[in-house]
This record gives C-alpha cells, sequence and structure tokens, in this order.
C-alpha cells in the first residue's frame, strides 16, 4: 500500500508541476505573439483547463499534507476526547461530500460522453476536461480516508500536539 501511496503521491506532483508550467509557458508564447498580432488559437481554453486542473489536483495535494483551510479555534478550547471526536466527524463529512461529488460527476462524464461534443476552440471530446471531477474528487476522497485512518489511530492527547509538530516541521523550526 505504501509503493502505491508513493507512486500516487509522485503522479499528483508531476502532474500538477507539468501542467503549471505548460500553463505558464503557453501564457507568455501568446502574450508575445500578440504583440506581432498573432495568436496560437488554443490558449486561452487549454490555459483555462491546466489552472483548473491544477487548482483541484493542488488541493488533493492539499488534503494529503493537511494544508486544508480549516478553522480550529473552538475545536482548540475542547477536551482532546471532543477534539478527536469532531475531527473523525468533519474528515467523514469530507469524505461523504468527495465521494458524492465524484460519483455526480463520473455520472455528468458519462451522460456527456453520448452527445459528442467538442470544446470551441481545442476541439477536443468535451468529457476529457470534465474527467477532473471524478478524478480530482476521487482524490480528495482517498487523502481524506488516509486522514480518517491517521486520526482514528492516533491517541486524543497526541492529536494537536502531533498537528502543531506537523506545523512547525512544514516551517523548518525544530524542537
Amino acid at each position: 500500500m505504501k509503493i502505491l501511496n508513493k507512486i500516487l503521491n509522485r503522479m499528483e506532483e508531476i502532474f500538477v508541476t507539468i501542467a503549471l508550467a505548460v500553463a505558464v509557458t503557453l501564457t507568455f508564447i501568446e502574450v508575445i505573439l500578440r504583440l506581432f498580432g498573432k495568436s496560437l488559437g488554443i490558449t486561452h481554453e487549454l490555459v483555462n483547463y491546466l489552472l483548473i486542473w491544477t487548482g483541484l489536483i493542488g488541493a488533493s495535494i492539499g488534503v494529503r499534507s493537511n494544508t486544508h483551510l480549516g478553522v480550529d479555534v473552538l475545536v482548540q478550547n475542547c477536551e482532546p476526547k471532543v477534539q478527536k471526536l469532531t475531527l473523525l466527524t468533519t474528515t467523514s463529512i469530507n469524505i461523504a461530500f468527495s465521494v458524492i461529488i465524484a460519483t455526480l460527476g463520473y455520472q455528468h462524464v458519462m451522460k456527456i460522453l453520448t452527445f459528442g461534443q467538442v470544446t470551441p476552440e481545442m476541439e477536443i471530446p468535451i468529457y476529457i476536461p470534465r474527467l477532473l471531477i471524478p478524478i480530482a474528487f476521487g482524490l480528495m476522497a482517498i487523502r481524506f480516508s488516509q486522514e480518517l485512518v491517521r486520526i482514528w489511530k492516533t491517541k486524543a492527547e497526541d492529536l494537536i500536539v502531533s498537528a502543531a509538530e506537523d506545523i512547525l516541521e512544514k516551517e523548518g523550526v525544530k524542537r
């Protein structure tokens, strides 16, 4: 399982890096071409899709590295067992949300697959960019599930301490 997780981690990181680099490069090229009255024609649409893919796959990376947004001011003032129960509940809700959106996204892709519709500029099948929804939210469901297991296995007293240590480690502070 660890090997599969490492492969998935690396694939996410490589995809986001390449997609962002291509988006920036295409945007730069398009700006230069427009100075001369030219255009590639597909840049706007492709860059939009790449940035959206980057953002949502990046959200999965954020869940994995526990850098997603969270408001824990109220949770910090509760007993450790209440904190753990709150984390388990909110993570379960995140899993349910991600699974629902991934499922609906998959159903949407399957519906539009039958229409044969293409994108306006690139003229590729529209279902290709729309695959992002089931893929990204499926990845987030996996990442939230991993987080749920981690929370479940961690003692209530160690949860907030380990979260604080993770933040300090990311900032380069050593204890």
